[in-house]
């Protein structure tokens, strides 16, 4: 009997100590936007210092995990145009870019998005990249546009899928 009422015992606590540890854990929270765009273009550059190629490589991952979904089918919907429509590097809206650092910072946000700037340097020249970011899930940013002098990314591909015959 005493084995009973130990075994008892024993799981009722296993069990509340289940349900305390659940409710002490916070639910978890994205990192603060201009983290996470930092750490966007901090894995961009490492790659591409390894190789042009792993660089590309790199970069395809980077639009496949980050995009939102509606972005990233827009992007894929250029992929069979006769010219190419988004013609530069979408994370540094630039064909040739020499960038070694980059500085973020978030300029808007809310409960599920944010805007956060990235600037660097291209040929000496500074530039600023605007990322616009939304939570897809409690804890994932997910880039919604990117954006530099002007232009976005949607609007590059909405024109160049208007202009293609």
């Amino acid at each position: 009997m005493k084995m009973i009422v130990w075994a008892c015992a024993l799981s009722l606590g296993l069990a509340l100590s289940g349900r305390a540890a659940a409710d002490v854990l916070p639910p978890p929270n994205p990192p603060a936007p201009d983290i996470f765009v930092l750490s966007l273009y901090q894995t961009k550059l490492e790659s591409e210092s390894v190789s042009p190629e792993f660089g590309r490589a790199q970069t395809d991952s980077l639009i496949l995990n980050y995009f939102s979904a509606d972005l990233l089918a827009l992007y894929k919907s250029t992929f069979n145009s006769p010219e190419p429509i988004v013609d530069a590097d979408v994370f540094m809206m630039a064909q040739d870019w020499d960038t070694k650092e980059v500085a973020t910072k978030t300029t808007a946000q809310t409960a599920a998005s944010a805007t956060v700037e990235a600037d660097f340097q291209i040929a000496g020249q500074p530039r600023k990249v605007v990322l616009t970011l939304s939570l897809s899930a409690p804890d994932v940013w997910q880039i919604e546009d990117i954006a530099a002098d002007g232009v976005s990314l949607r609007q590059m591909i909405a024109s160049g899928t208007a202009a293609a015959p």
